[in-house]
């Protein structure tokens, strides 16, 4: 067990280079880069959810597990009322996975935006 968890811990501190490889990798399996780029997405999304609770945990001394998750639930009511609102029939996993990629966008920002600060708290 203690094999996964660092296996875990190693790729959640590079999840940039996971996301190239897994991309890399399904971009020679499928021949489409744009399949390729949402399943690289999709699969490296749950490393940059562990790099930025780590990275903010580590740099500020807060665990933002439960509000990554409140923050997961309420985007997921925005986008079905949104689908409800404008008539459409709902979705929910058009819905779900709305939301994981755009927390991939978000977490991807954050990880560039917090990297530099975790260098200087470590150098200061």
């Amino acid at each position: 067990m203690d094999i996964i968890a660092t296996i875990i811990a190693l790729l959640s501190t590079i999840p940039f280079i996971v996301f190239i490889i897994l991309f890399v990798v399904l971009k020679k399996l499928t021949n489409q880069a744009t399949r390729s780029t949402k399943m690289a997405a999709d699969l490296s999304c749950f490393l940059f959810v562990i790099a930025f609770i780590g990275l903010v945990d580590y740099s500020f001394n807060t665990f933002l597990l439960w509000e990554l998750m409140l923050f997961y639930v309420v985007f997921l009511a925005l986008i079905i009322t949104y689908q409800w609102r404008k008539g459409e029939e709902i979705y929910l996993m058009r819905a779900i996975r709305f939301v994981w990629r755009a927390s991939f966008v978000m977490l991807s920002v954050a990880y560039f935006l917090l990297v530099p600060i975790a260098i200087f708290l470590q150098l200061y």
